[in-house]
Order: C-alpha cells, then structure tokens, then sequence
C-alpha cells in the first residue's frame, strides 16, 4: 500500500459522513484498490516469468516530478539493458484509444463511459522518466484483466495482455545499452518520499479544520475514545487501551507530515490535560530542530494493517 493510497483512506475516514468531498474521496480509495490489485499482478507475474540474464529491479507506485507536478508510474522496470514504464489498467469492457484527439471511452454492459486515456497517462510517465533518468524509456499499456479487450488500439504505445507481457518485455533488451542499475534503482529510492504525488487536502479543496478530529477506536472504528481513568474507552463499543492515541498520531502524519506543535497534537487528539498530552508526546514524538516542533515516530504499518482489513 503506497503512501497515496494510505493517505486516500485516512482522509475518507476522517470526512465526515455528509461532506460533499467524501463520496469523491472514496471514488479515489476505489480506483486505487482496483489499480493496486492489478500492479501486484503485474509485478508478482513478472518476478516469476521475466526471462533475463541478469535480474532487473521492479518497483511500484512511483513518483515522479513532471513539469509543474509530479507523474505516476504504475510499474517500473529497471534492467542493465533497458528501461519500461507501465501503465497498468485492472478494467472490464470494450477499450476505443481515439488516435486523433487521444481521447478514450470503454463500453460495457452496452453502456458508453468516458474516461482518462490510458495512453496519455503513459506518455506522462515516460517523458517523466526519461528526464528523471536521463535515458530512453520504454512505455506499455497492460490489461491485468481477461475481461478487457481493446477494439480500436492506441497510436503511439502498445497494448498487452498481462499473460504476454514477460516475453513482450524481453524483447526489449538491447545489449548496445548498458545502464548504471545500481545508480538507477537509488534514484528510485530517494524519489520515494521526496515526491509522493498530488496532496489531497488541495487537490478536494479541503483544509483541516474539515476533518473529524480525536482519537480512533481500533475495536470498532469510530473516532470516539476519551481518556479516562487512565485509559482510552470508546463511547461506542465500551473497549478500553492505553496506547490508541498512537494510531491517531500515525494518522496526523500521513495527512500533514510528521512534525507538529504541542497546541496541533492537543487539537488532533483532543486531550485538555497538558500532562497527559506532554506524557503521550514524550514516548511517541522526537523534539525537533525548530523550536516549539515535535516529530511523530513513523508507525505507519499500524495503519497499513488497519485499513487492510478494512478495504479487504
């Protein structure tokens, strides 16, 4: 689970029920479920089937920075002898790429949708990658569903069924090239973080005031627990722990990075004692350099476990 996605989840849980941005937030959680599932296909089918001398080095969900904002590639693949973005598409129907005004619409069930061309996503992505990595780059469309089937095909990049594509990718290998691949793969490793897509609270037009603050219950859910005789108990369920407020820590983080003030922390967590919130700060947050600033101790696989259950 990418840290888009996390923080996709986190802000939909946090909206309350009635906000008009909430069903859009959650259209997003959706796609990017479909599109995680797809990815893993992607990348589990070419660890066990790619073909290659030497190993190539498979990432997913990355970053990267693209003019004024930032491109995402599904999957990319890094090998001595080439470079490949992927454009995963987990979709069901019948796929039209228009190849005069690169518009795209599916149809399924009879019914006509338009949608985001997948080729223009890809050629977003591939002219991304070969600024960031200073080398030509590949690019293929793949359908990770046997449901989908292309009936007029793109212009400018192919498209290939998931079963096809290791040997598709083989081909690809050109022994006149020879990349730096540890150089390549560090650079993948210091985009990670450093650009980590559009923010959601400015691309839905949300600010923090927004969203439901307190701590959340992990028995039932709710942000609903107050501490109380040395214990967070849910107004909900009845569950009692010590340590839930770590988990809404965790939450603050991925939402608005992990620095914050004591006066955010009292806010968040709504906790009116300040020797409690100073006890809870102390064991979960390091000081920082700025004064007056705190930083949160990353956990985030508390919130990777949580929300897996949950979008199951």
């Amino acid at each position: 689970m990418d840290g888009h996605m996390l923080k996709g989840m986190v802000l939909f849980d946090r909206l309350p029920a009635r906000h008009a941005a909430k069903e859009k937030v959650f259209g997003e959680v959706k796609r990017s479920l479909a599109g995680a599932a797809g990815e893993k296909r992607t990348v589990e089918l070419l660890e066990r089937e790619l073909d290659l001398v030497e190993k190539a080095k498979i990432f997913r969900g990355v970053w990267l920075p693209y003019m004024d904002g930032f491109a995402q590639v599904d999957v990319l693949v890094l090998h001595a002898n080439f470079v490949c973005a992927l454009e995963v598409k987990n979709m069901v129907g019948e796929f039209h790429f228009d190849s005069v005004n690169f518009q795209f619409h599916r149809i399924i069930d009879g019914r006509f949708e338009g949608m985001r061309n997948p080729e223009s996503q890809l050629h977003r992505a591939v002219k991304a990658s070969e600024k960031f990595f200073g080398c030509k780059v590949h690019g293929t469309i793949v359908l990770s569903s046997r449901s989908g089937r292309v009936a007029v095909p793109p212009k400018l990049y192919p498209v290939i069924a998931l079963d096809y594509l290791p040997f598709h990718i083989e081909k690809m290998v050109d022994v006149r090239t020879a990349h730096n691949i540890e150089g390549l793969e560090g650079l993948v490793r210091r985009s990670r973080g450093q650009f980590n897509g559009p923010d959601l609270l400015e691309k839905h037009k949300l600010t923090r005031e927004c969203l439901e603050v307190g701590v959340r219950c992990l028995g039932c859910g709710k942000i609903s627990c107050e501490w109380l005789e040395r214990r967070w108990r849910c107004q909900q369920c009845g569950a009692a722990t010590r340590d839930a407020h770590e988990f809404a820590l965790q939450e603050y983080a991925v939402l608005f990075g992990s620095e914050l003030t004591s006066k955010e922390a009292h806010r968040w967590l709504k906790i009116d004692d300040k020797y409690v919130l100073n006890r809870f700060l102390a064991k979960s947050t390091l000081k920082s350099l700025r004064r007056g600033k705190r930083h949160i101790i990353e956990q985030k696989e508390m919130l990777v476990e949580h929300f897996s259950r949950i979008y199951s």
